[in-house]
């Protein structure tokens, strides 16, 4: 089961993913592919960010079998647009989660 945690705090946005969907053997998994280009997908915006001086910090952006993380802190101009891209892929990880909960987990945004 992939484990997919969205959290907020101090303004600062992280995706977090864990484990392995094991739908169908490597390859062939159409959640684990679904899973991994949606973080895919989120931290290539977050590294387009960065290029564009639009972040606060240098982000943290892993991405390897079975682990992520996507981590930024968004300037006060670049941060609703990141926000929005966080929320996207989070629709995305709800309609896996309710369409595969044998294999996907979801933990919806934390704030503080």
């Amino acid at each position: 089961m992939v484990k997919v945690t969205f959290e907020e705090k101090d303004n600062k946005l992280t995706l977090k993913l864990e484990g392995h969907a094991g739908q169908a053997s490597k390859g062939q998994d159409i959640v684990c592919s679904s899973c991994s280009i949606l973080a895919y997908t989120v931290a290539q915006l977050v590294t387009n960010a960065k290029g564009m001086g639009e972040l606060k910090s240098i982000p943290e952006i892993k991405l390897e079998a079975g682990e992520g993380c996507i981590s930024c802190e968004p300037s006060e101009e670049s941060y609703t647009a990141l926000k929005s891209a966080y929320l996207f892929a989070e629709v995305g990880y709800i309609l896996l989660a309710h369409n595969y909960p044998r294999y996907v987990e979801l933990k919806q945004f934390d704030t503080e």
